[in-house]
């Protein structure tokens, strides 16, 4: 599933080089993640999580990786969440290590954990609608539908309404701060053992 990405699915300024880079990682490490089916998305938008978690762990090494402003628009559950890893000191160790493998693993498990997060925390605030709203169309191409943009603001609604769900959520608990540090914990580990 991950060969079908495009650049279009990256929140970032991004070139089909940087594309063939993930691809080449994500097919070097199939035997230990050989798929990731989101909880919240549907299957190709489940990869395009990761990428774009890869790719927010090298945007700290890079300074030519800038996150695209006319999709950041469009995105607001992404760019709120973007901000809220950026105020982890677990995040900001990671990525003194620049290593792209070690990037990967540690960004296939932050989709996972932040998918399972955002999924539990939906299900805790009777929003499981907005889950089924996200995976009826292809949510990281949203920026290229003008109908899906400009109709009823649907898509917007959506996003604003999660953002505002996830926001109390890591404001009055701390499960947010756990799931992350699972998640980067948990790719250290796998990575370790990969290595040997």
């Amino acid at each position: 599933m991950f060969n079908q990405l495009e650049t279009n699915h990256s929140l970032y300024d991004i070139d089909e080089d940087q594309m063939i880079q993930f691809k080449n990682l994500a097919e070097k490490w199939q035997s230990i993640f050989p798929n990731f089916q989101s909880k919240c998305m549907n299957a190709l938008d489940s990869w395009a999580v990761i990428l774009n978690c890869w790719f927010f762990l090298k945007s700290h090494q890079k300074d030519s990786l800038f996150l695209n402003s006319s999709k950041a628009m469009h995105y607001s559950i992404n760019i709120f969440l973007i901000e809220e890893l950026k105020k982890i000191q677990i995040i900001h160790k990671i990525t003194e290590r620049n290593d792209d493998d070690l990037f990967y693993f540690v960004a296939f498990q932050l989709g996972n954990d932040i998918d399972l997060w955002a999924y539990n925390i939906f299900g805790q605030n009777d929003a499981a609608d907005l889950i089924e709203q996200i995976i009826q169309q292809p949510y990281f191409l949203a920026h290229l539908n003008d109908d899906l943009l400009s109709g009823d603001k649907t898509f917007h609604k959506v996003q604003t309404r999660a953002v505002k769900i996830m926001a109390q959520a890591i404001r009055t608990q701390n499960c947010f701060m756990i799931a992350v540090h699972s998640a980067v914990y948990s790719g250290l580990d796998m990575y370790e053992v990969a290595k040997i």
